[in-house]
């Protein structure tokens, strides 16, 4: 338990990380980057993308240690993703598609 726990901490803190590089990468190319930017950055876009994904995580990896049926395993974890994709679709459309159409996250 502890160890999944301390693996889902590590997947929050790689997808909060990557998500953060890639908007920057894709939307900040010729902004100036301060303190202030990155809190909104971070904040605002990145742990909402990184909380759903490691609870996510960590149910599927609870699922694998403690399931011996392989297709009910297989179909649990599809319906893990499939919800994962709903709820990160939703997060995406209205968290990081209309918030950066209404305001600039790289203006401090």
């Amino acid at each position: 338990m502890k160890k999944a726990f301390l693996l889902s901490i590590i997947v929050f803190m790689v997808i909060t990380f990557l998500f953060s590089w890639w908007f920057i990468h894709v939307f900040g190319q010729n902004a100036k980057l301060g303190i202030t930017t990155l809190r909104n950055i971070v904040v605002d876009r990145a742990f909402l993308i990184s909380i759903p994904i490691s609870i996510a995580y960590f149910s599927i990896h609870m699922l694998v240690i403690k399931q011996k049926n392989k297709w009910i395993l297989a179909a649990i974890i599809v319906l893990i993703l499939i919800g994962l994709y709903a709820v990160l679709a939703y997060f995406y459309l209205f968290n990081v598609i209309i918030v950066s159409l209404l305001e600039n996250p790289f203006v401090d």
